[in-house]
């Protein structure tokens, strides 16, 4: 996969994990600035702690994806004595291979369907619009709930990675979804990005 569209899709995931911490209110308001986006407002961290958390998880995930080995990304709000948990599972599509080659003008490669990212934007706006319209049904987070960052991999490349030191600090876990088979779990369908290959759900365990 080109280092271009890997770019975007990371950022996306980026702009939307910011985006609904700042909607879920994990933390309080005024820890979140707003900024644009591909002329689109988000809202982003400014707290040190969170920022270098959330980029040592997508540095993870820029790796995966550049070698076509991320399948999924989890935000995961918790808190075990009530038993809330939510999932917002960033699916990973594979684009069609035509995206990925050079046209007739002999351009660089990736993201020439849309090389003004006109589509994009669009669907960007769009997808945080929904995205805010649909968690305000939820009911708000209960104090001392907790989120973590999860990354969905193959076995081959869960191996390599545990073993590489830059990523030993990451914690390398299996089967993550235990919980589906033990609990009842309502899914709500979010929003997409169809010009990167993004899909986000909702996963509510009760």
């Amino acid at each position: 996969m080109s280092e271009e569209l890997t770019d975007l899709i990371v950022e996306a995931i980026e702009v939307f994990l910011n985006h609904i911490l700042y909607l879920r209110d994990l933390y309080p308001q005024r820890i979140f600035i707003k900024r644009r986006f591909y002329n689109a407002p988000v809202y982003v961290s400014k707290f040190p702690a969170l920022n270098s958390y959330i980029k040592c998880a997508l540095s993870a995930a820029r790796e995966l994806q550049q070698r076509n080995n991320l399948q999924a990304v989890f935000l995961h709000f918790y808190q075990d004595e009530l038993g809330i948990s939510e999932y917002y599972t960033f699916e990973i599509k594979r684009l069609q291979p035509a995206i990925e080659v050079k046209d007739q003008l002999d351009m660089e490669p990736a993201l020439l369907y849309d090389k003004f990212f006109i589509d994009f934007e669009e669907e960007l706006r769009a997808s945080l619009y929904k995205l805010a319209e649909r968690l305000k049904m939820l009911n708000k987070l209960p104090k001392g709930a907790q989120f973590r960052i999860i990354l969905n991999t193959t076995q081959e490349a869960f191996v390599r990675f545990s073993h590489i030191s830059h990523y030993q600090d990451f914690p390398w876990l299996c089967n993550v979804f235990k919980e589906k088979a033990e609990r009842n779990v309502t899914l709500l369908p979010l929003t997409c990005l169809d010009t990167l290959g993004l899909k986000l759900n909702l996963e509510q365990f009760n």
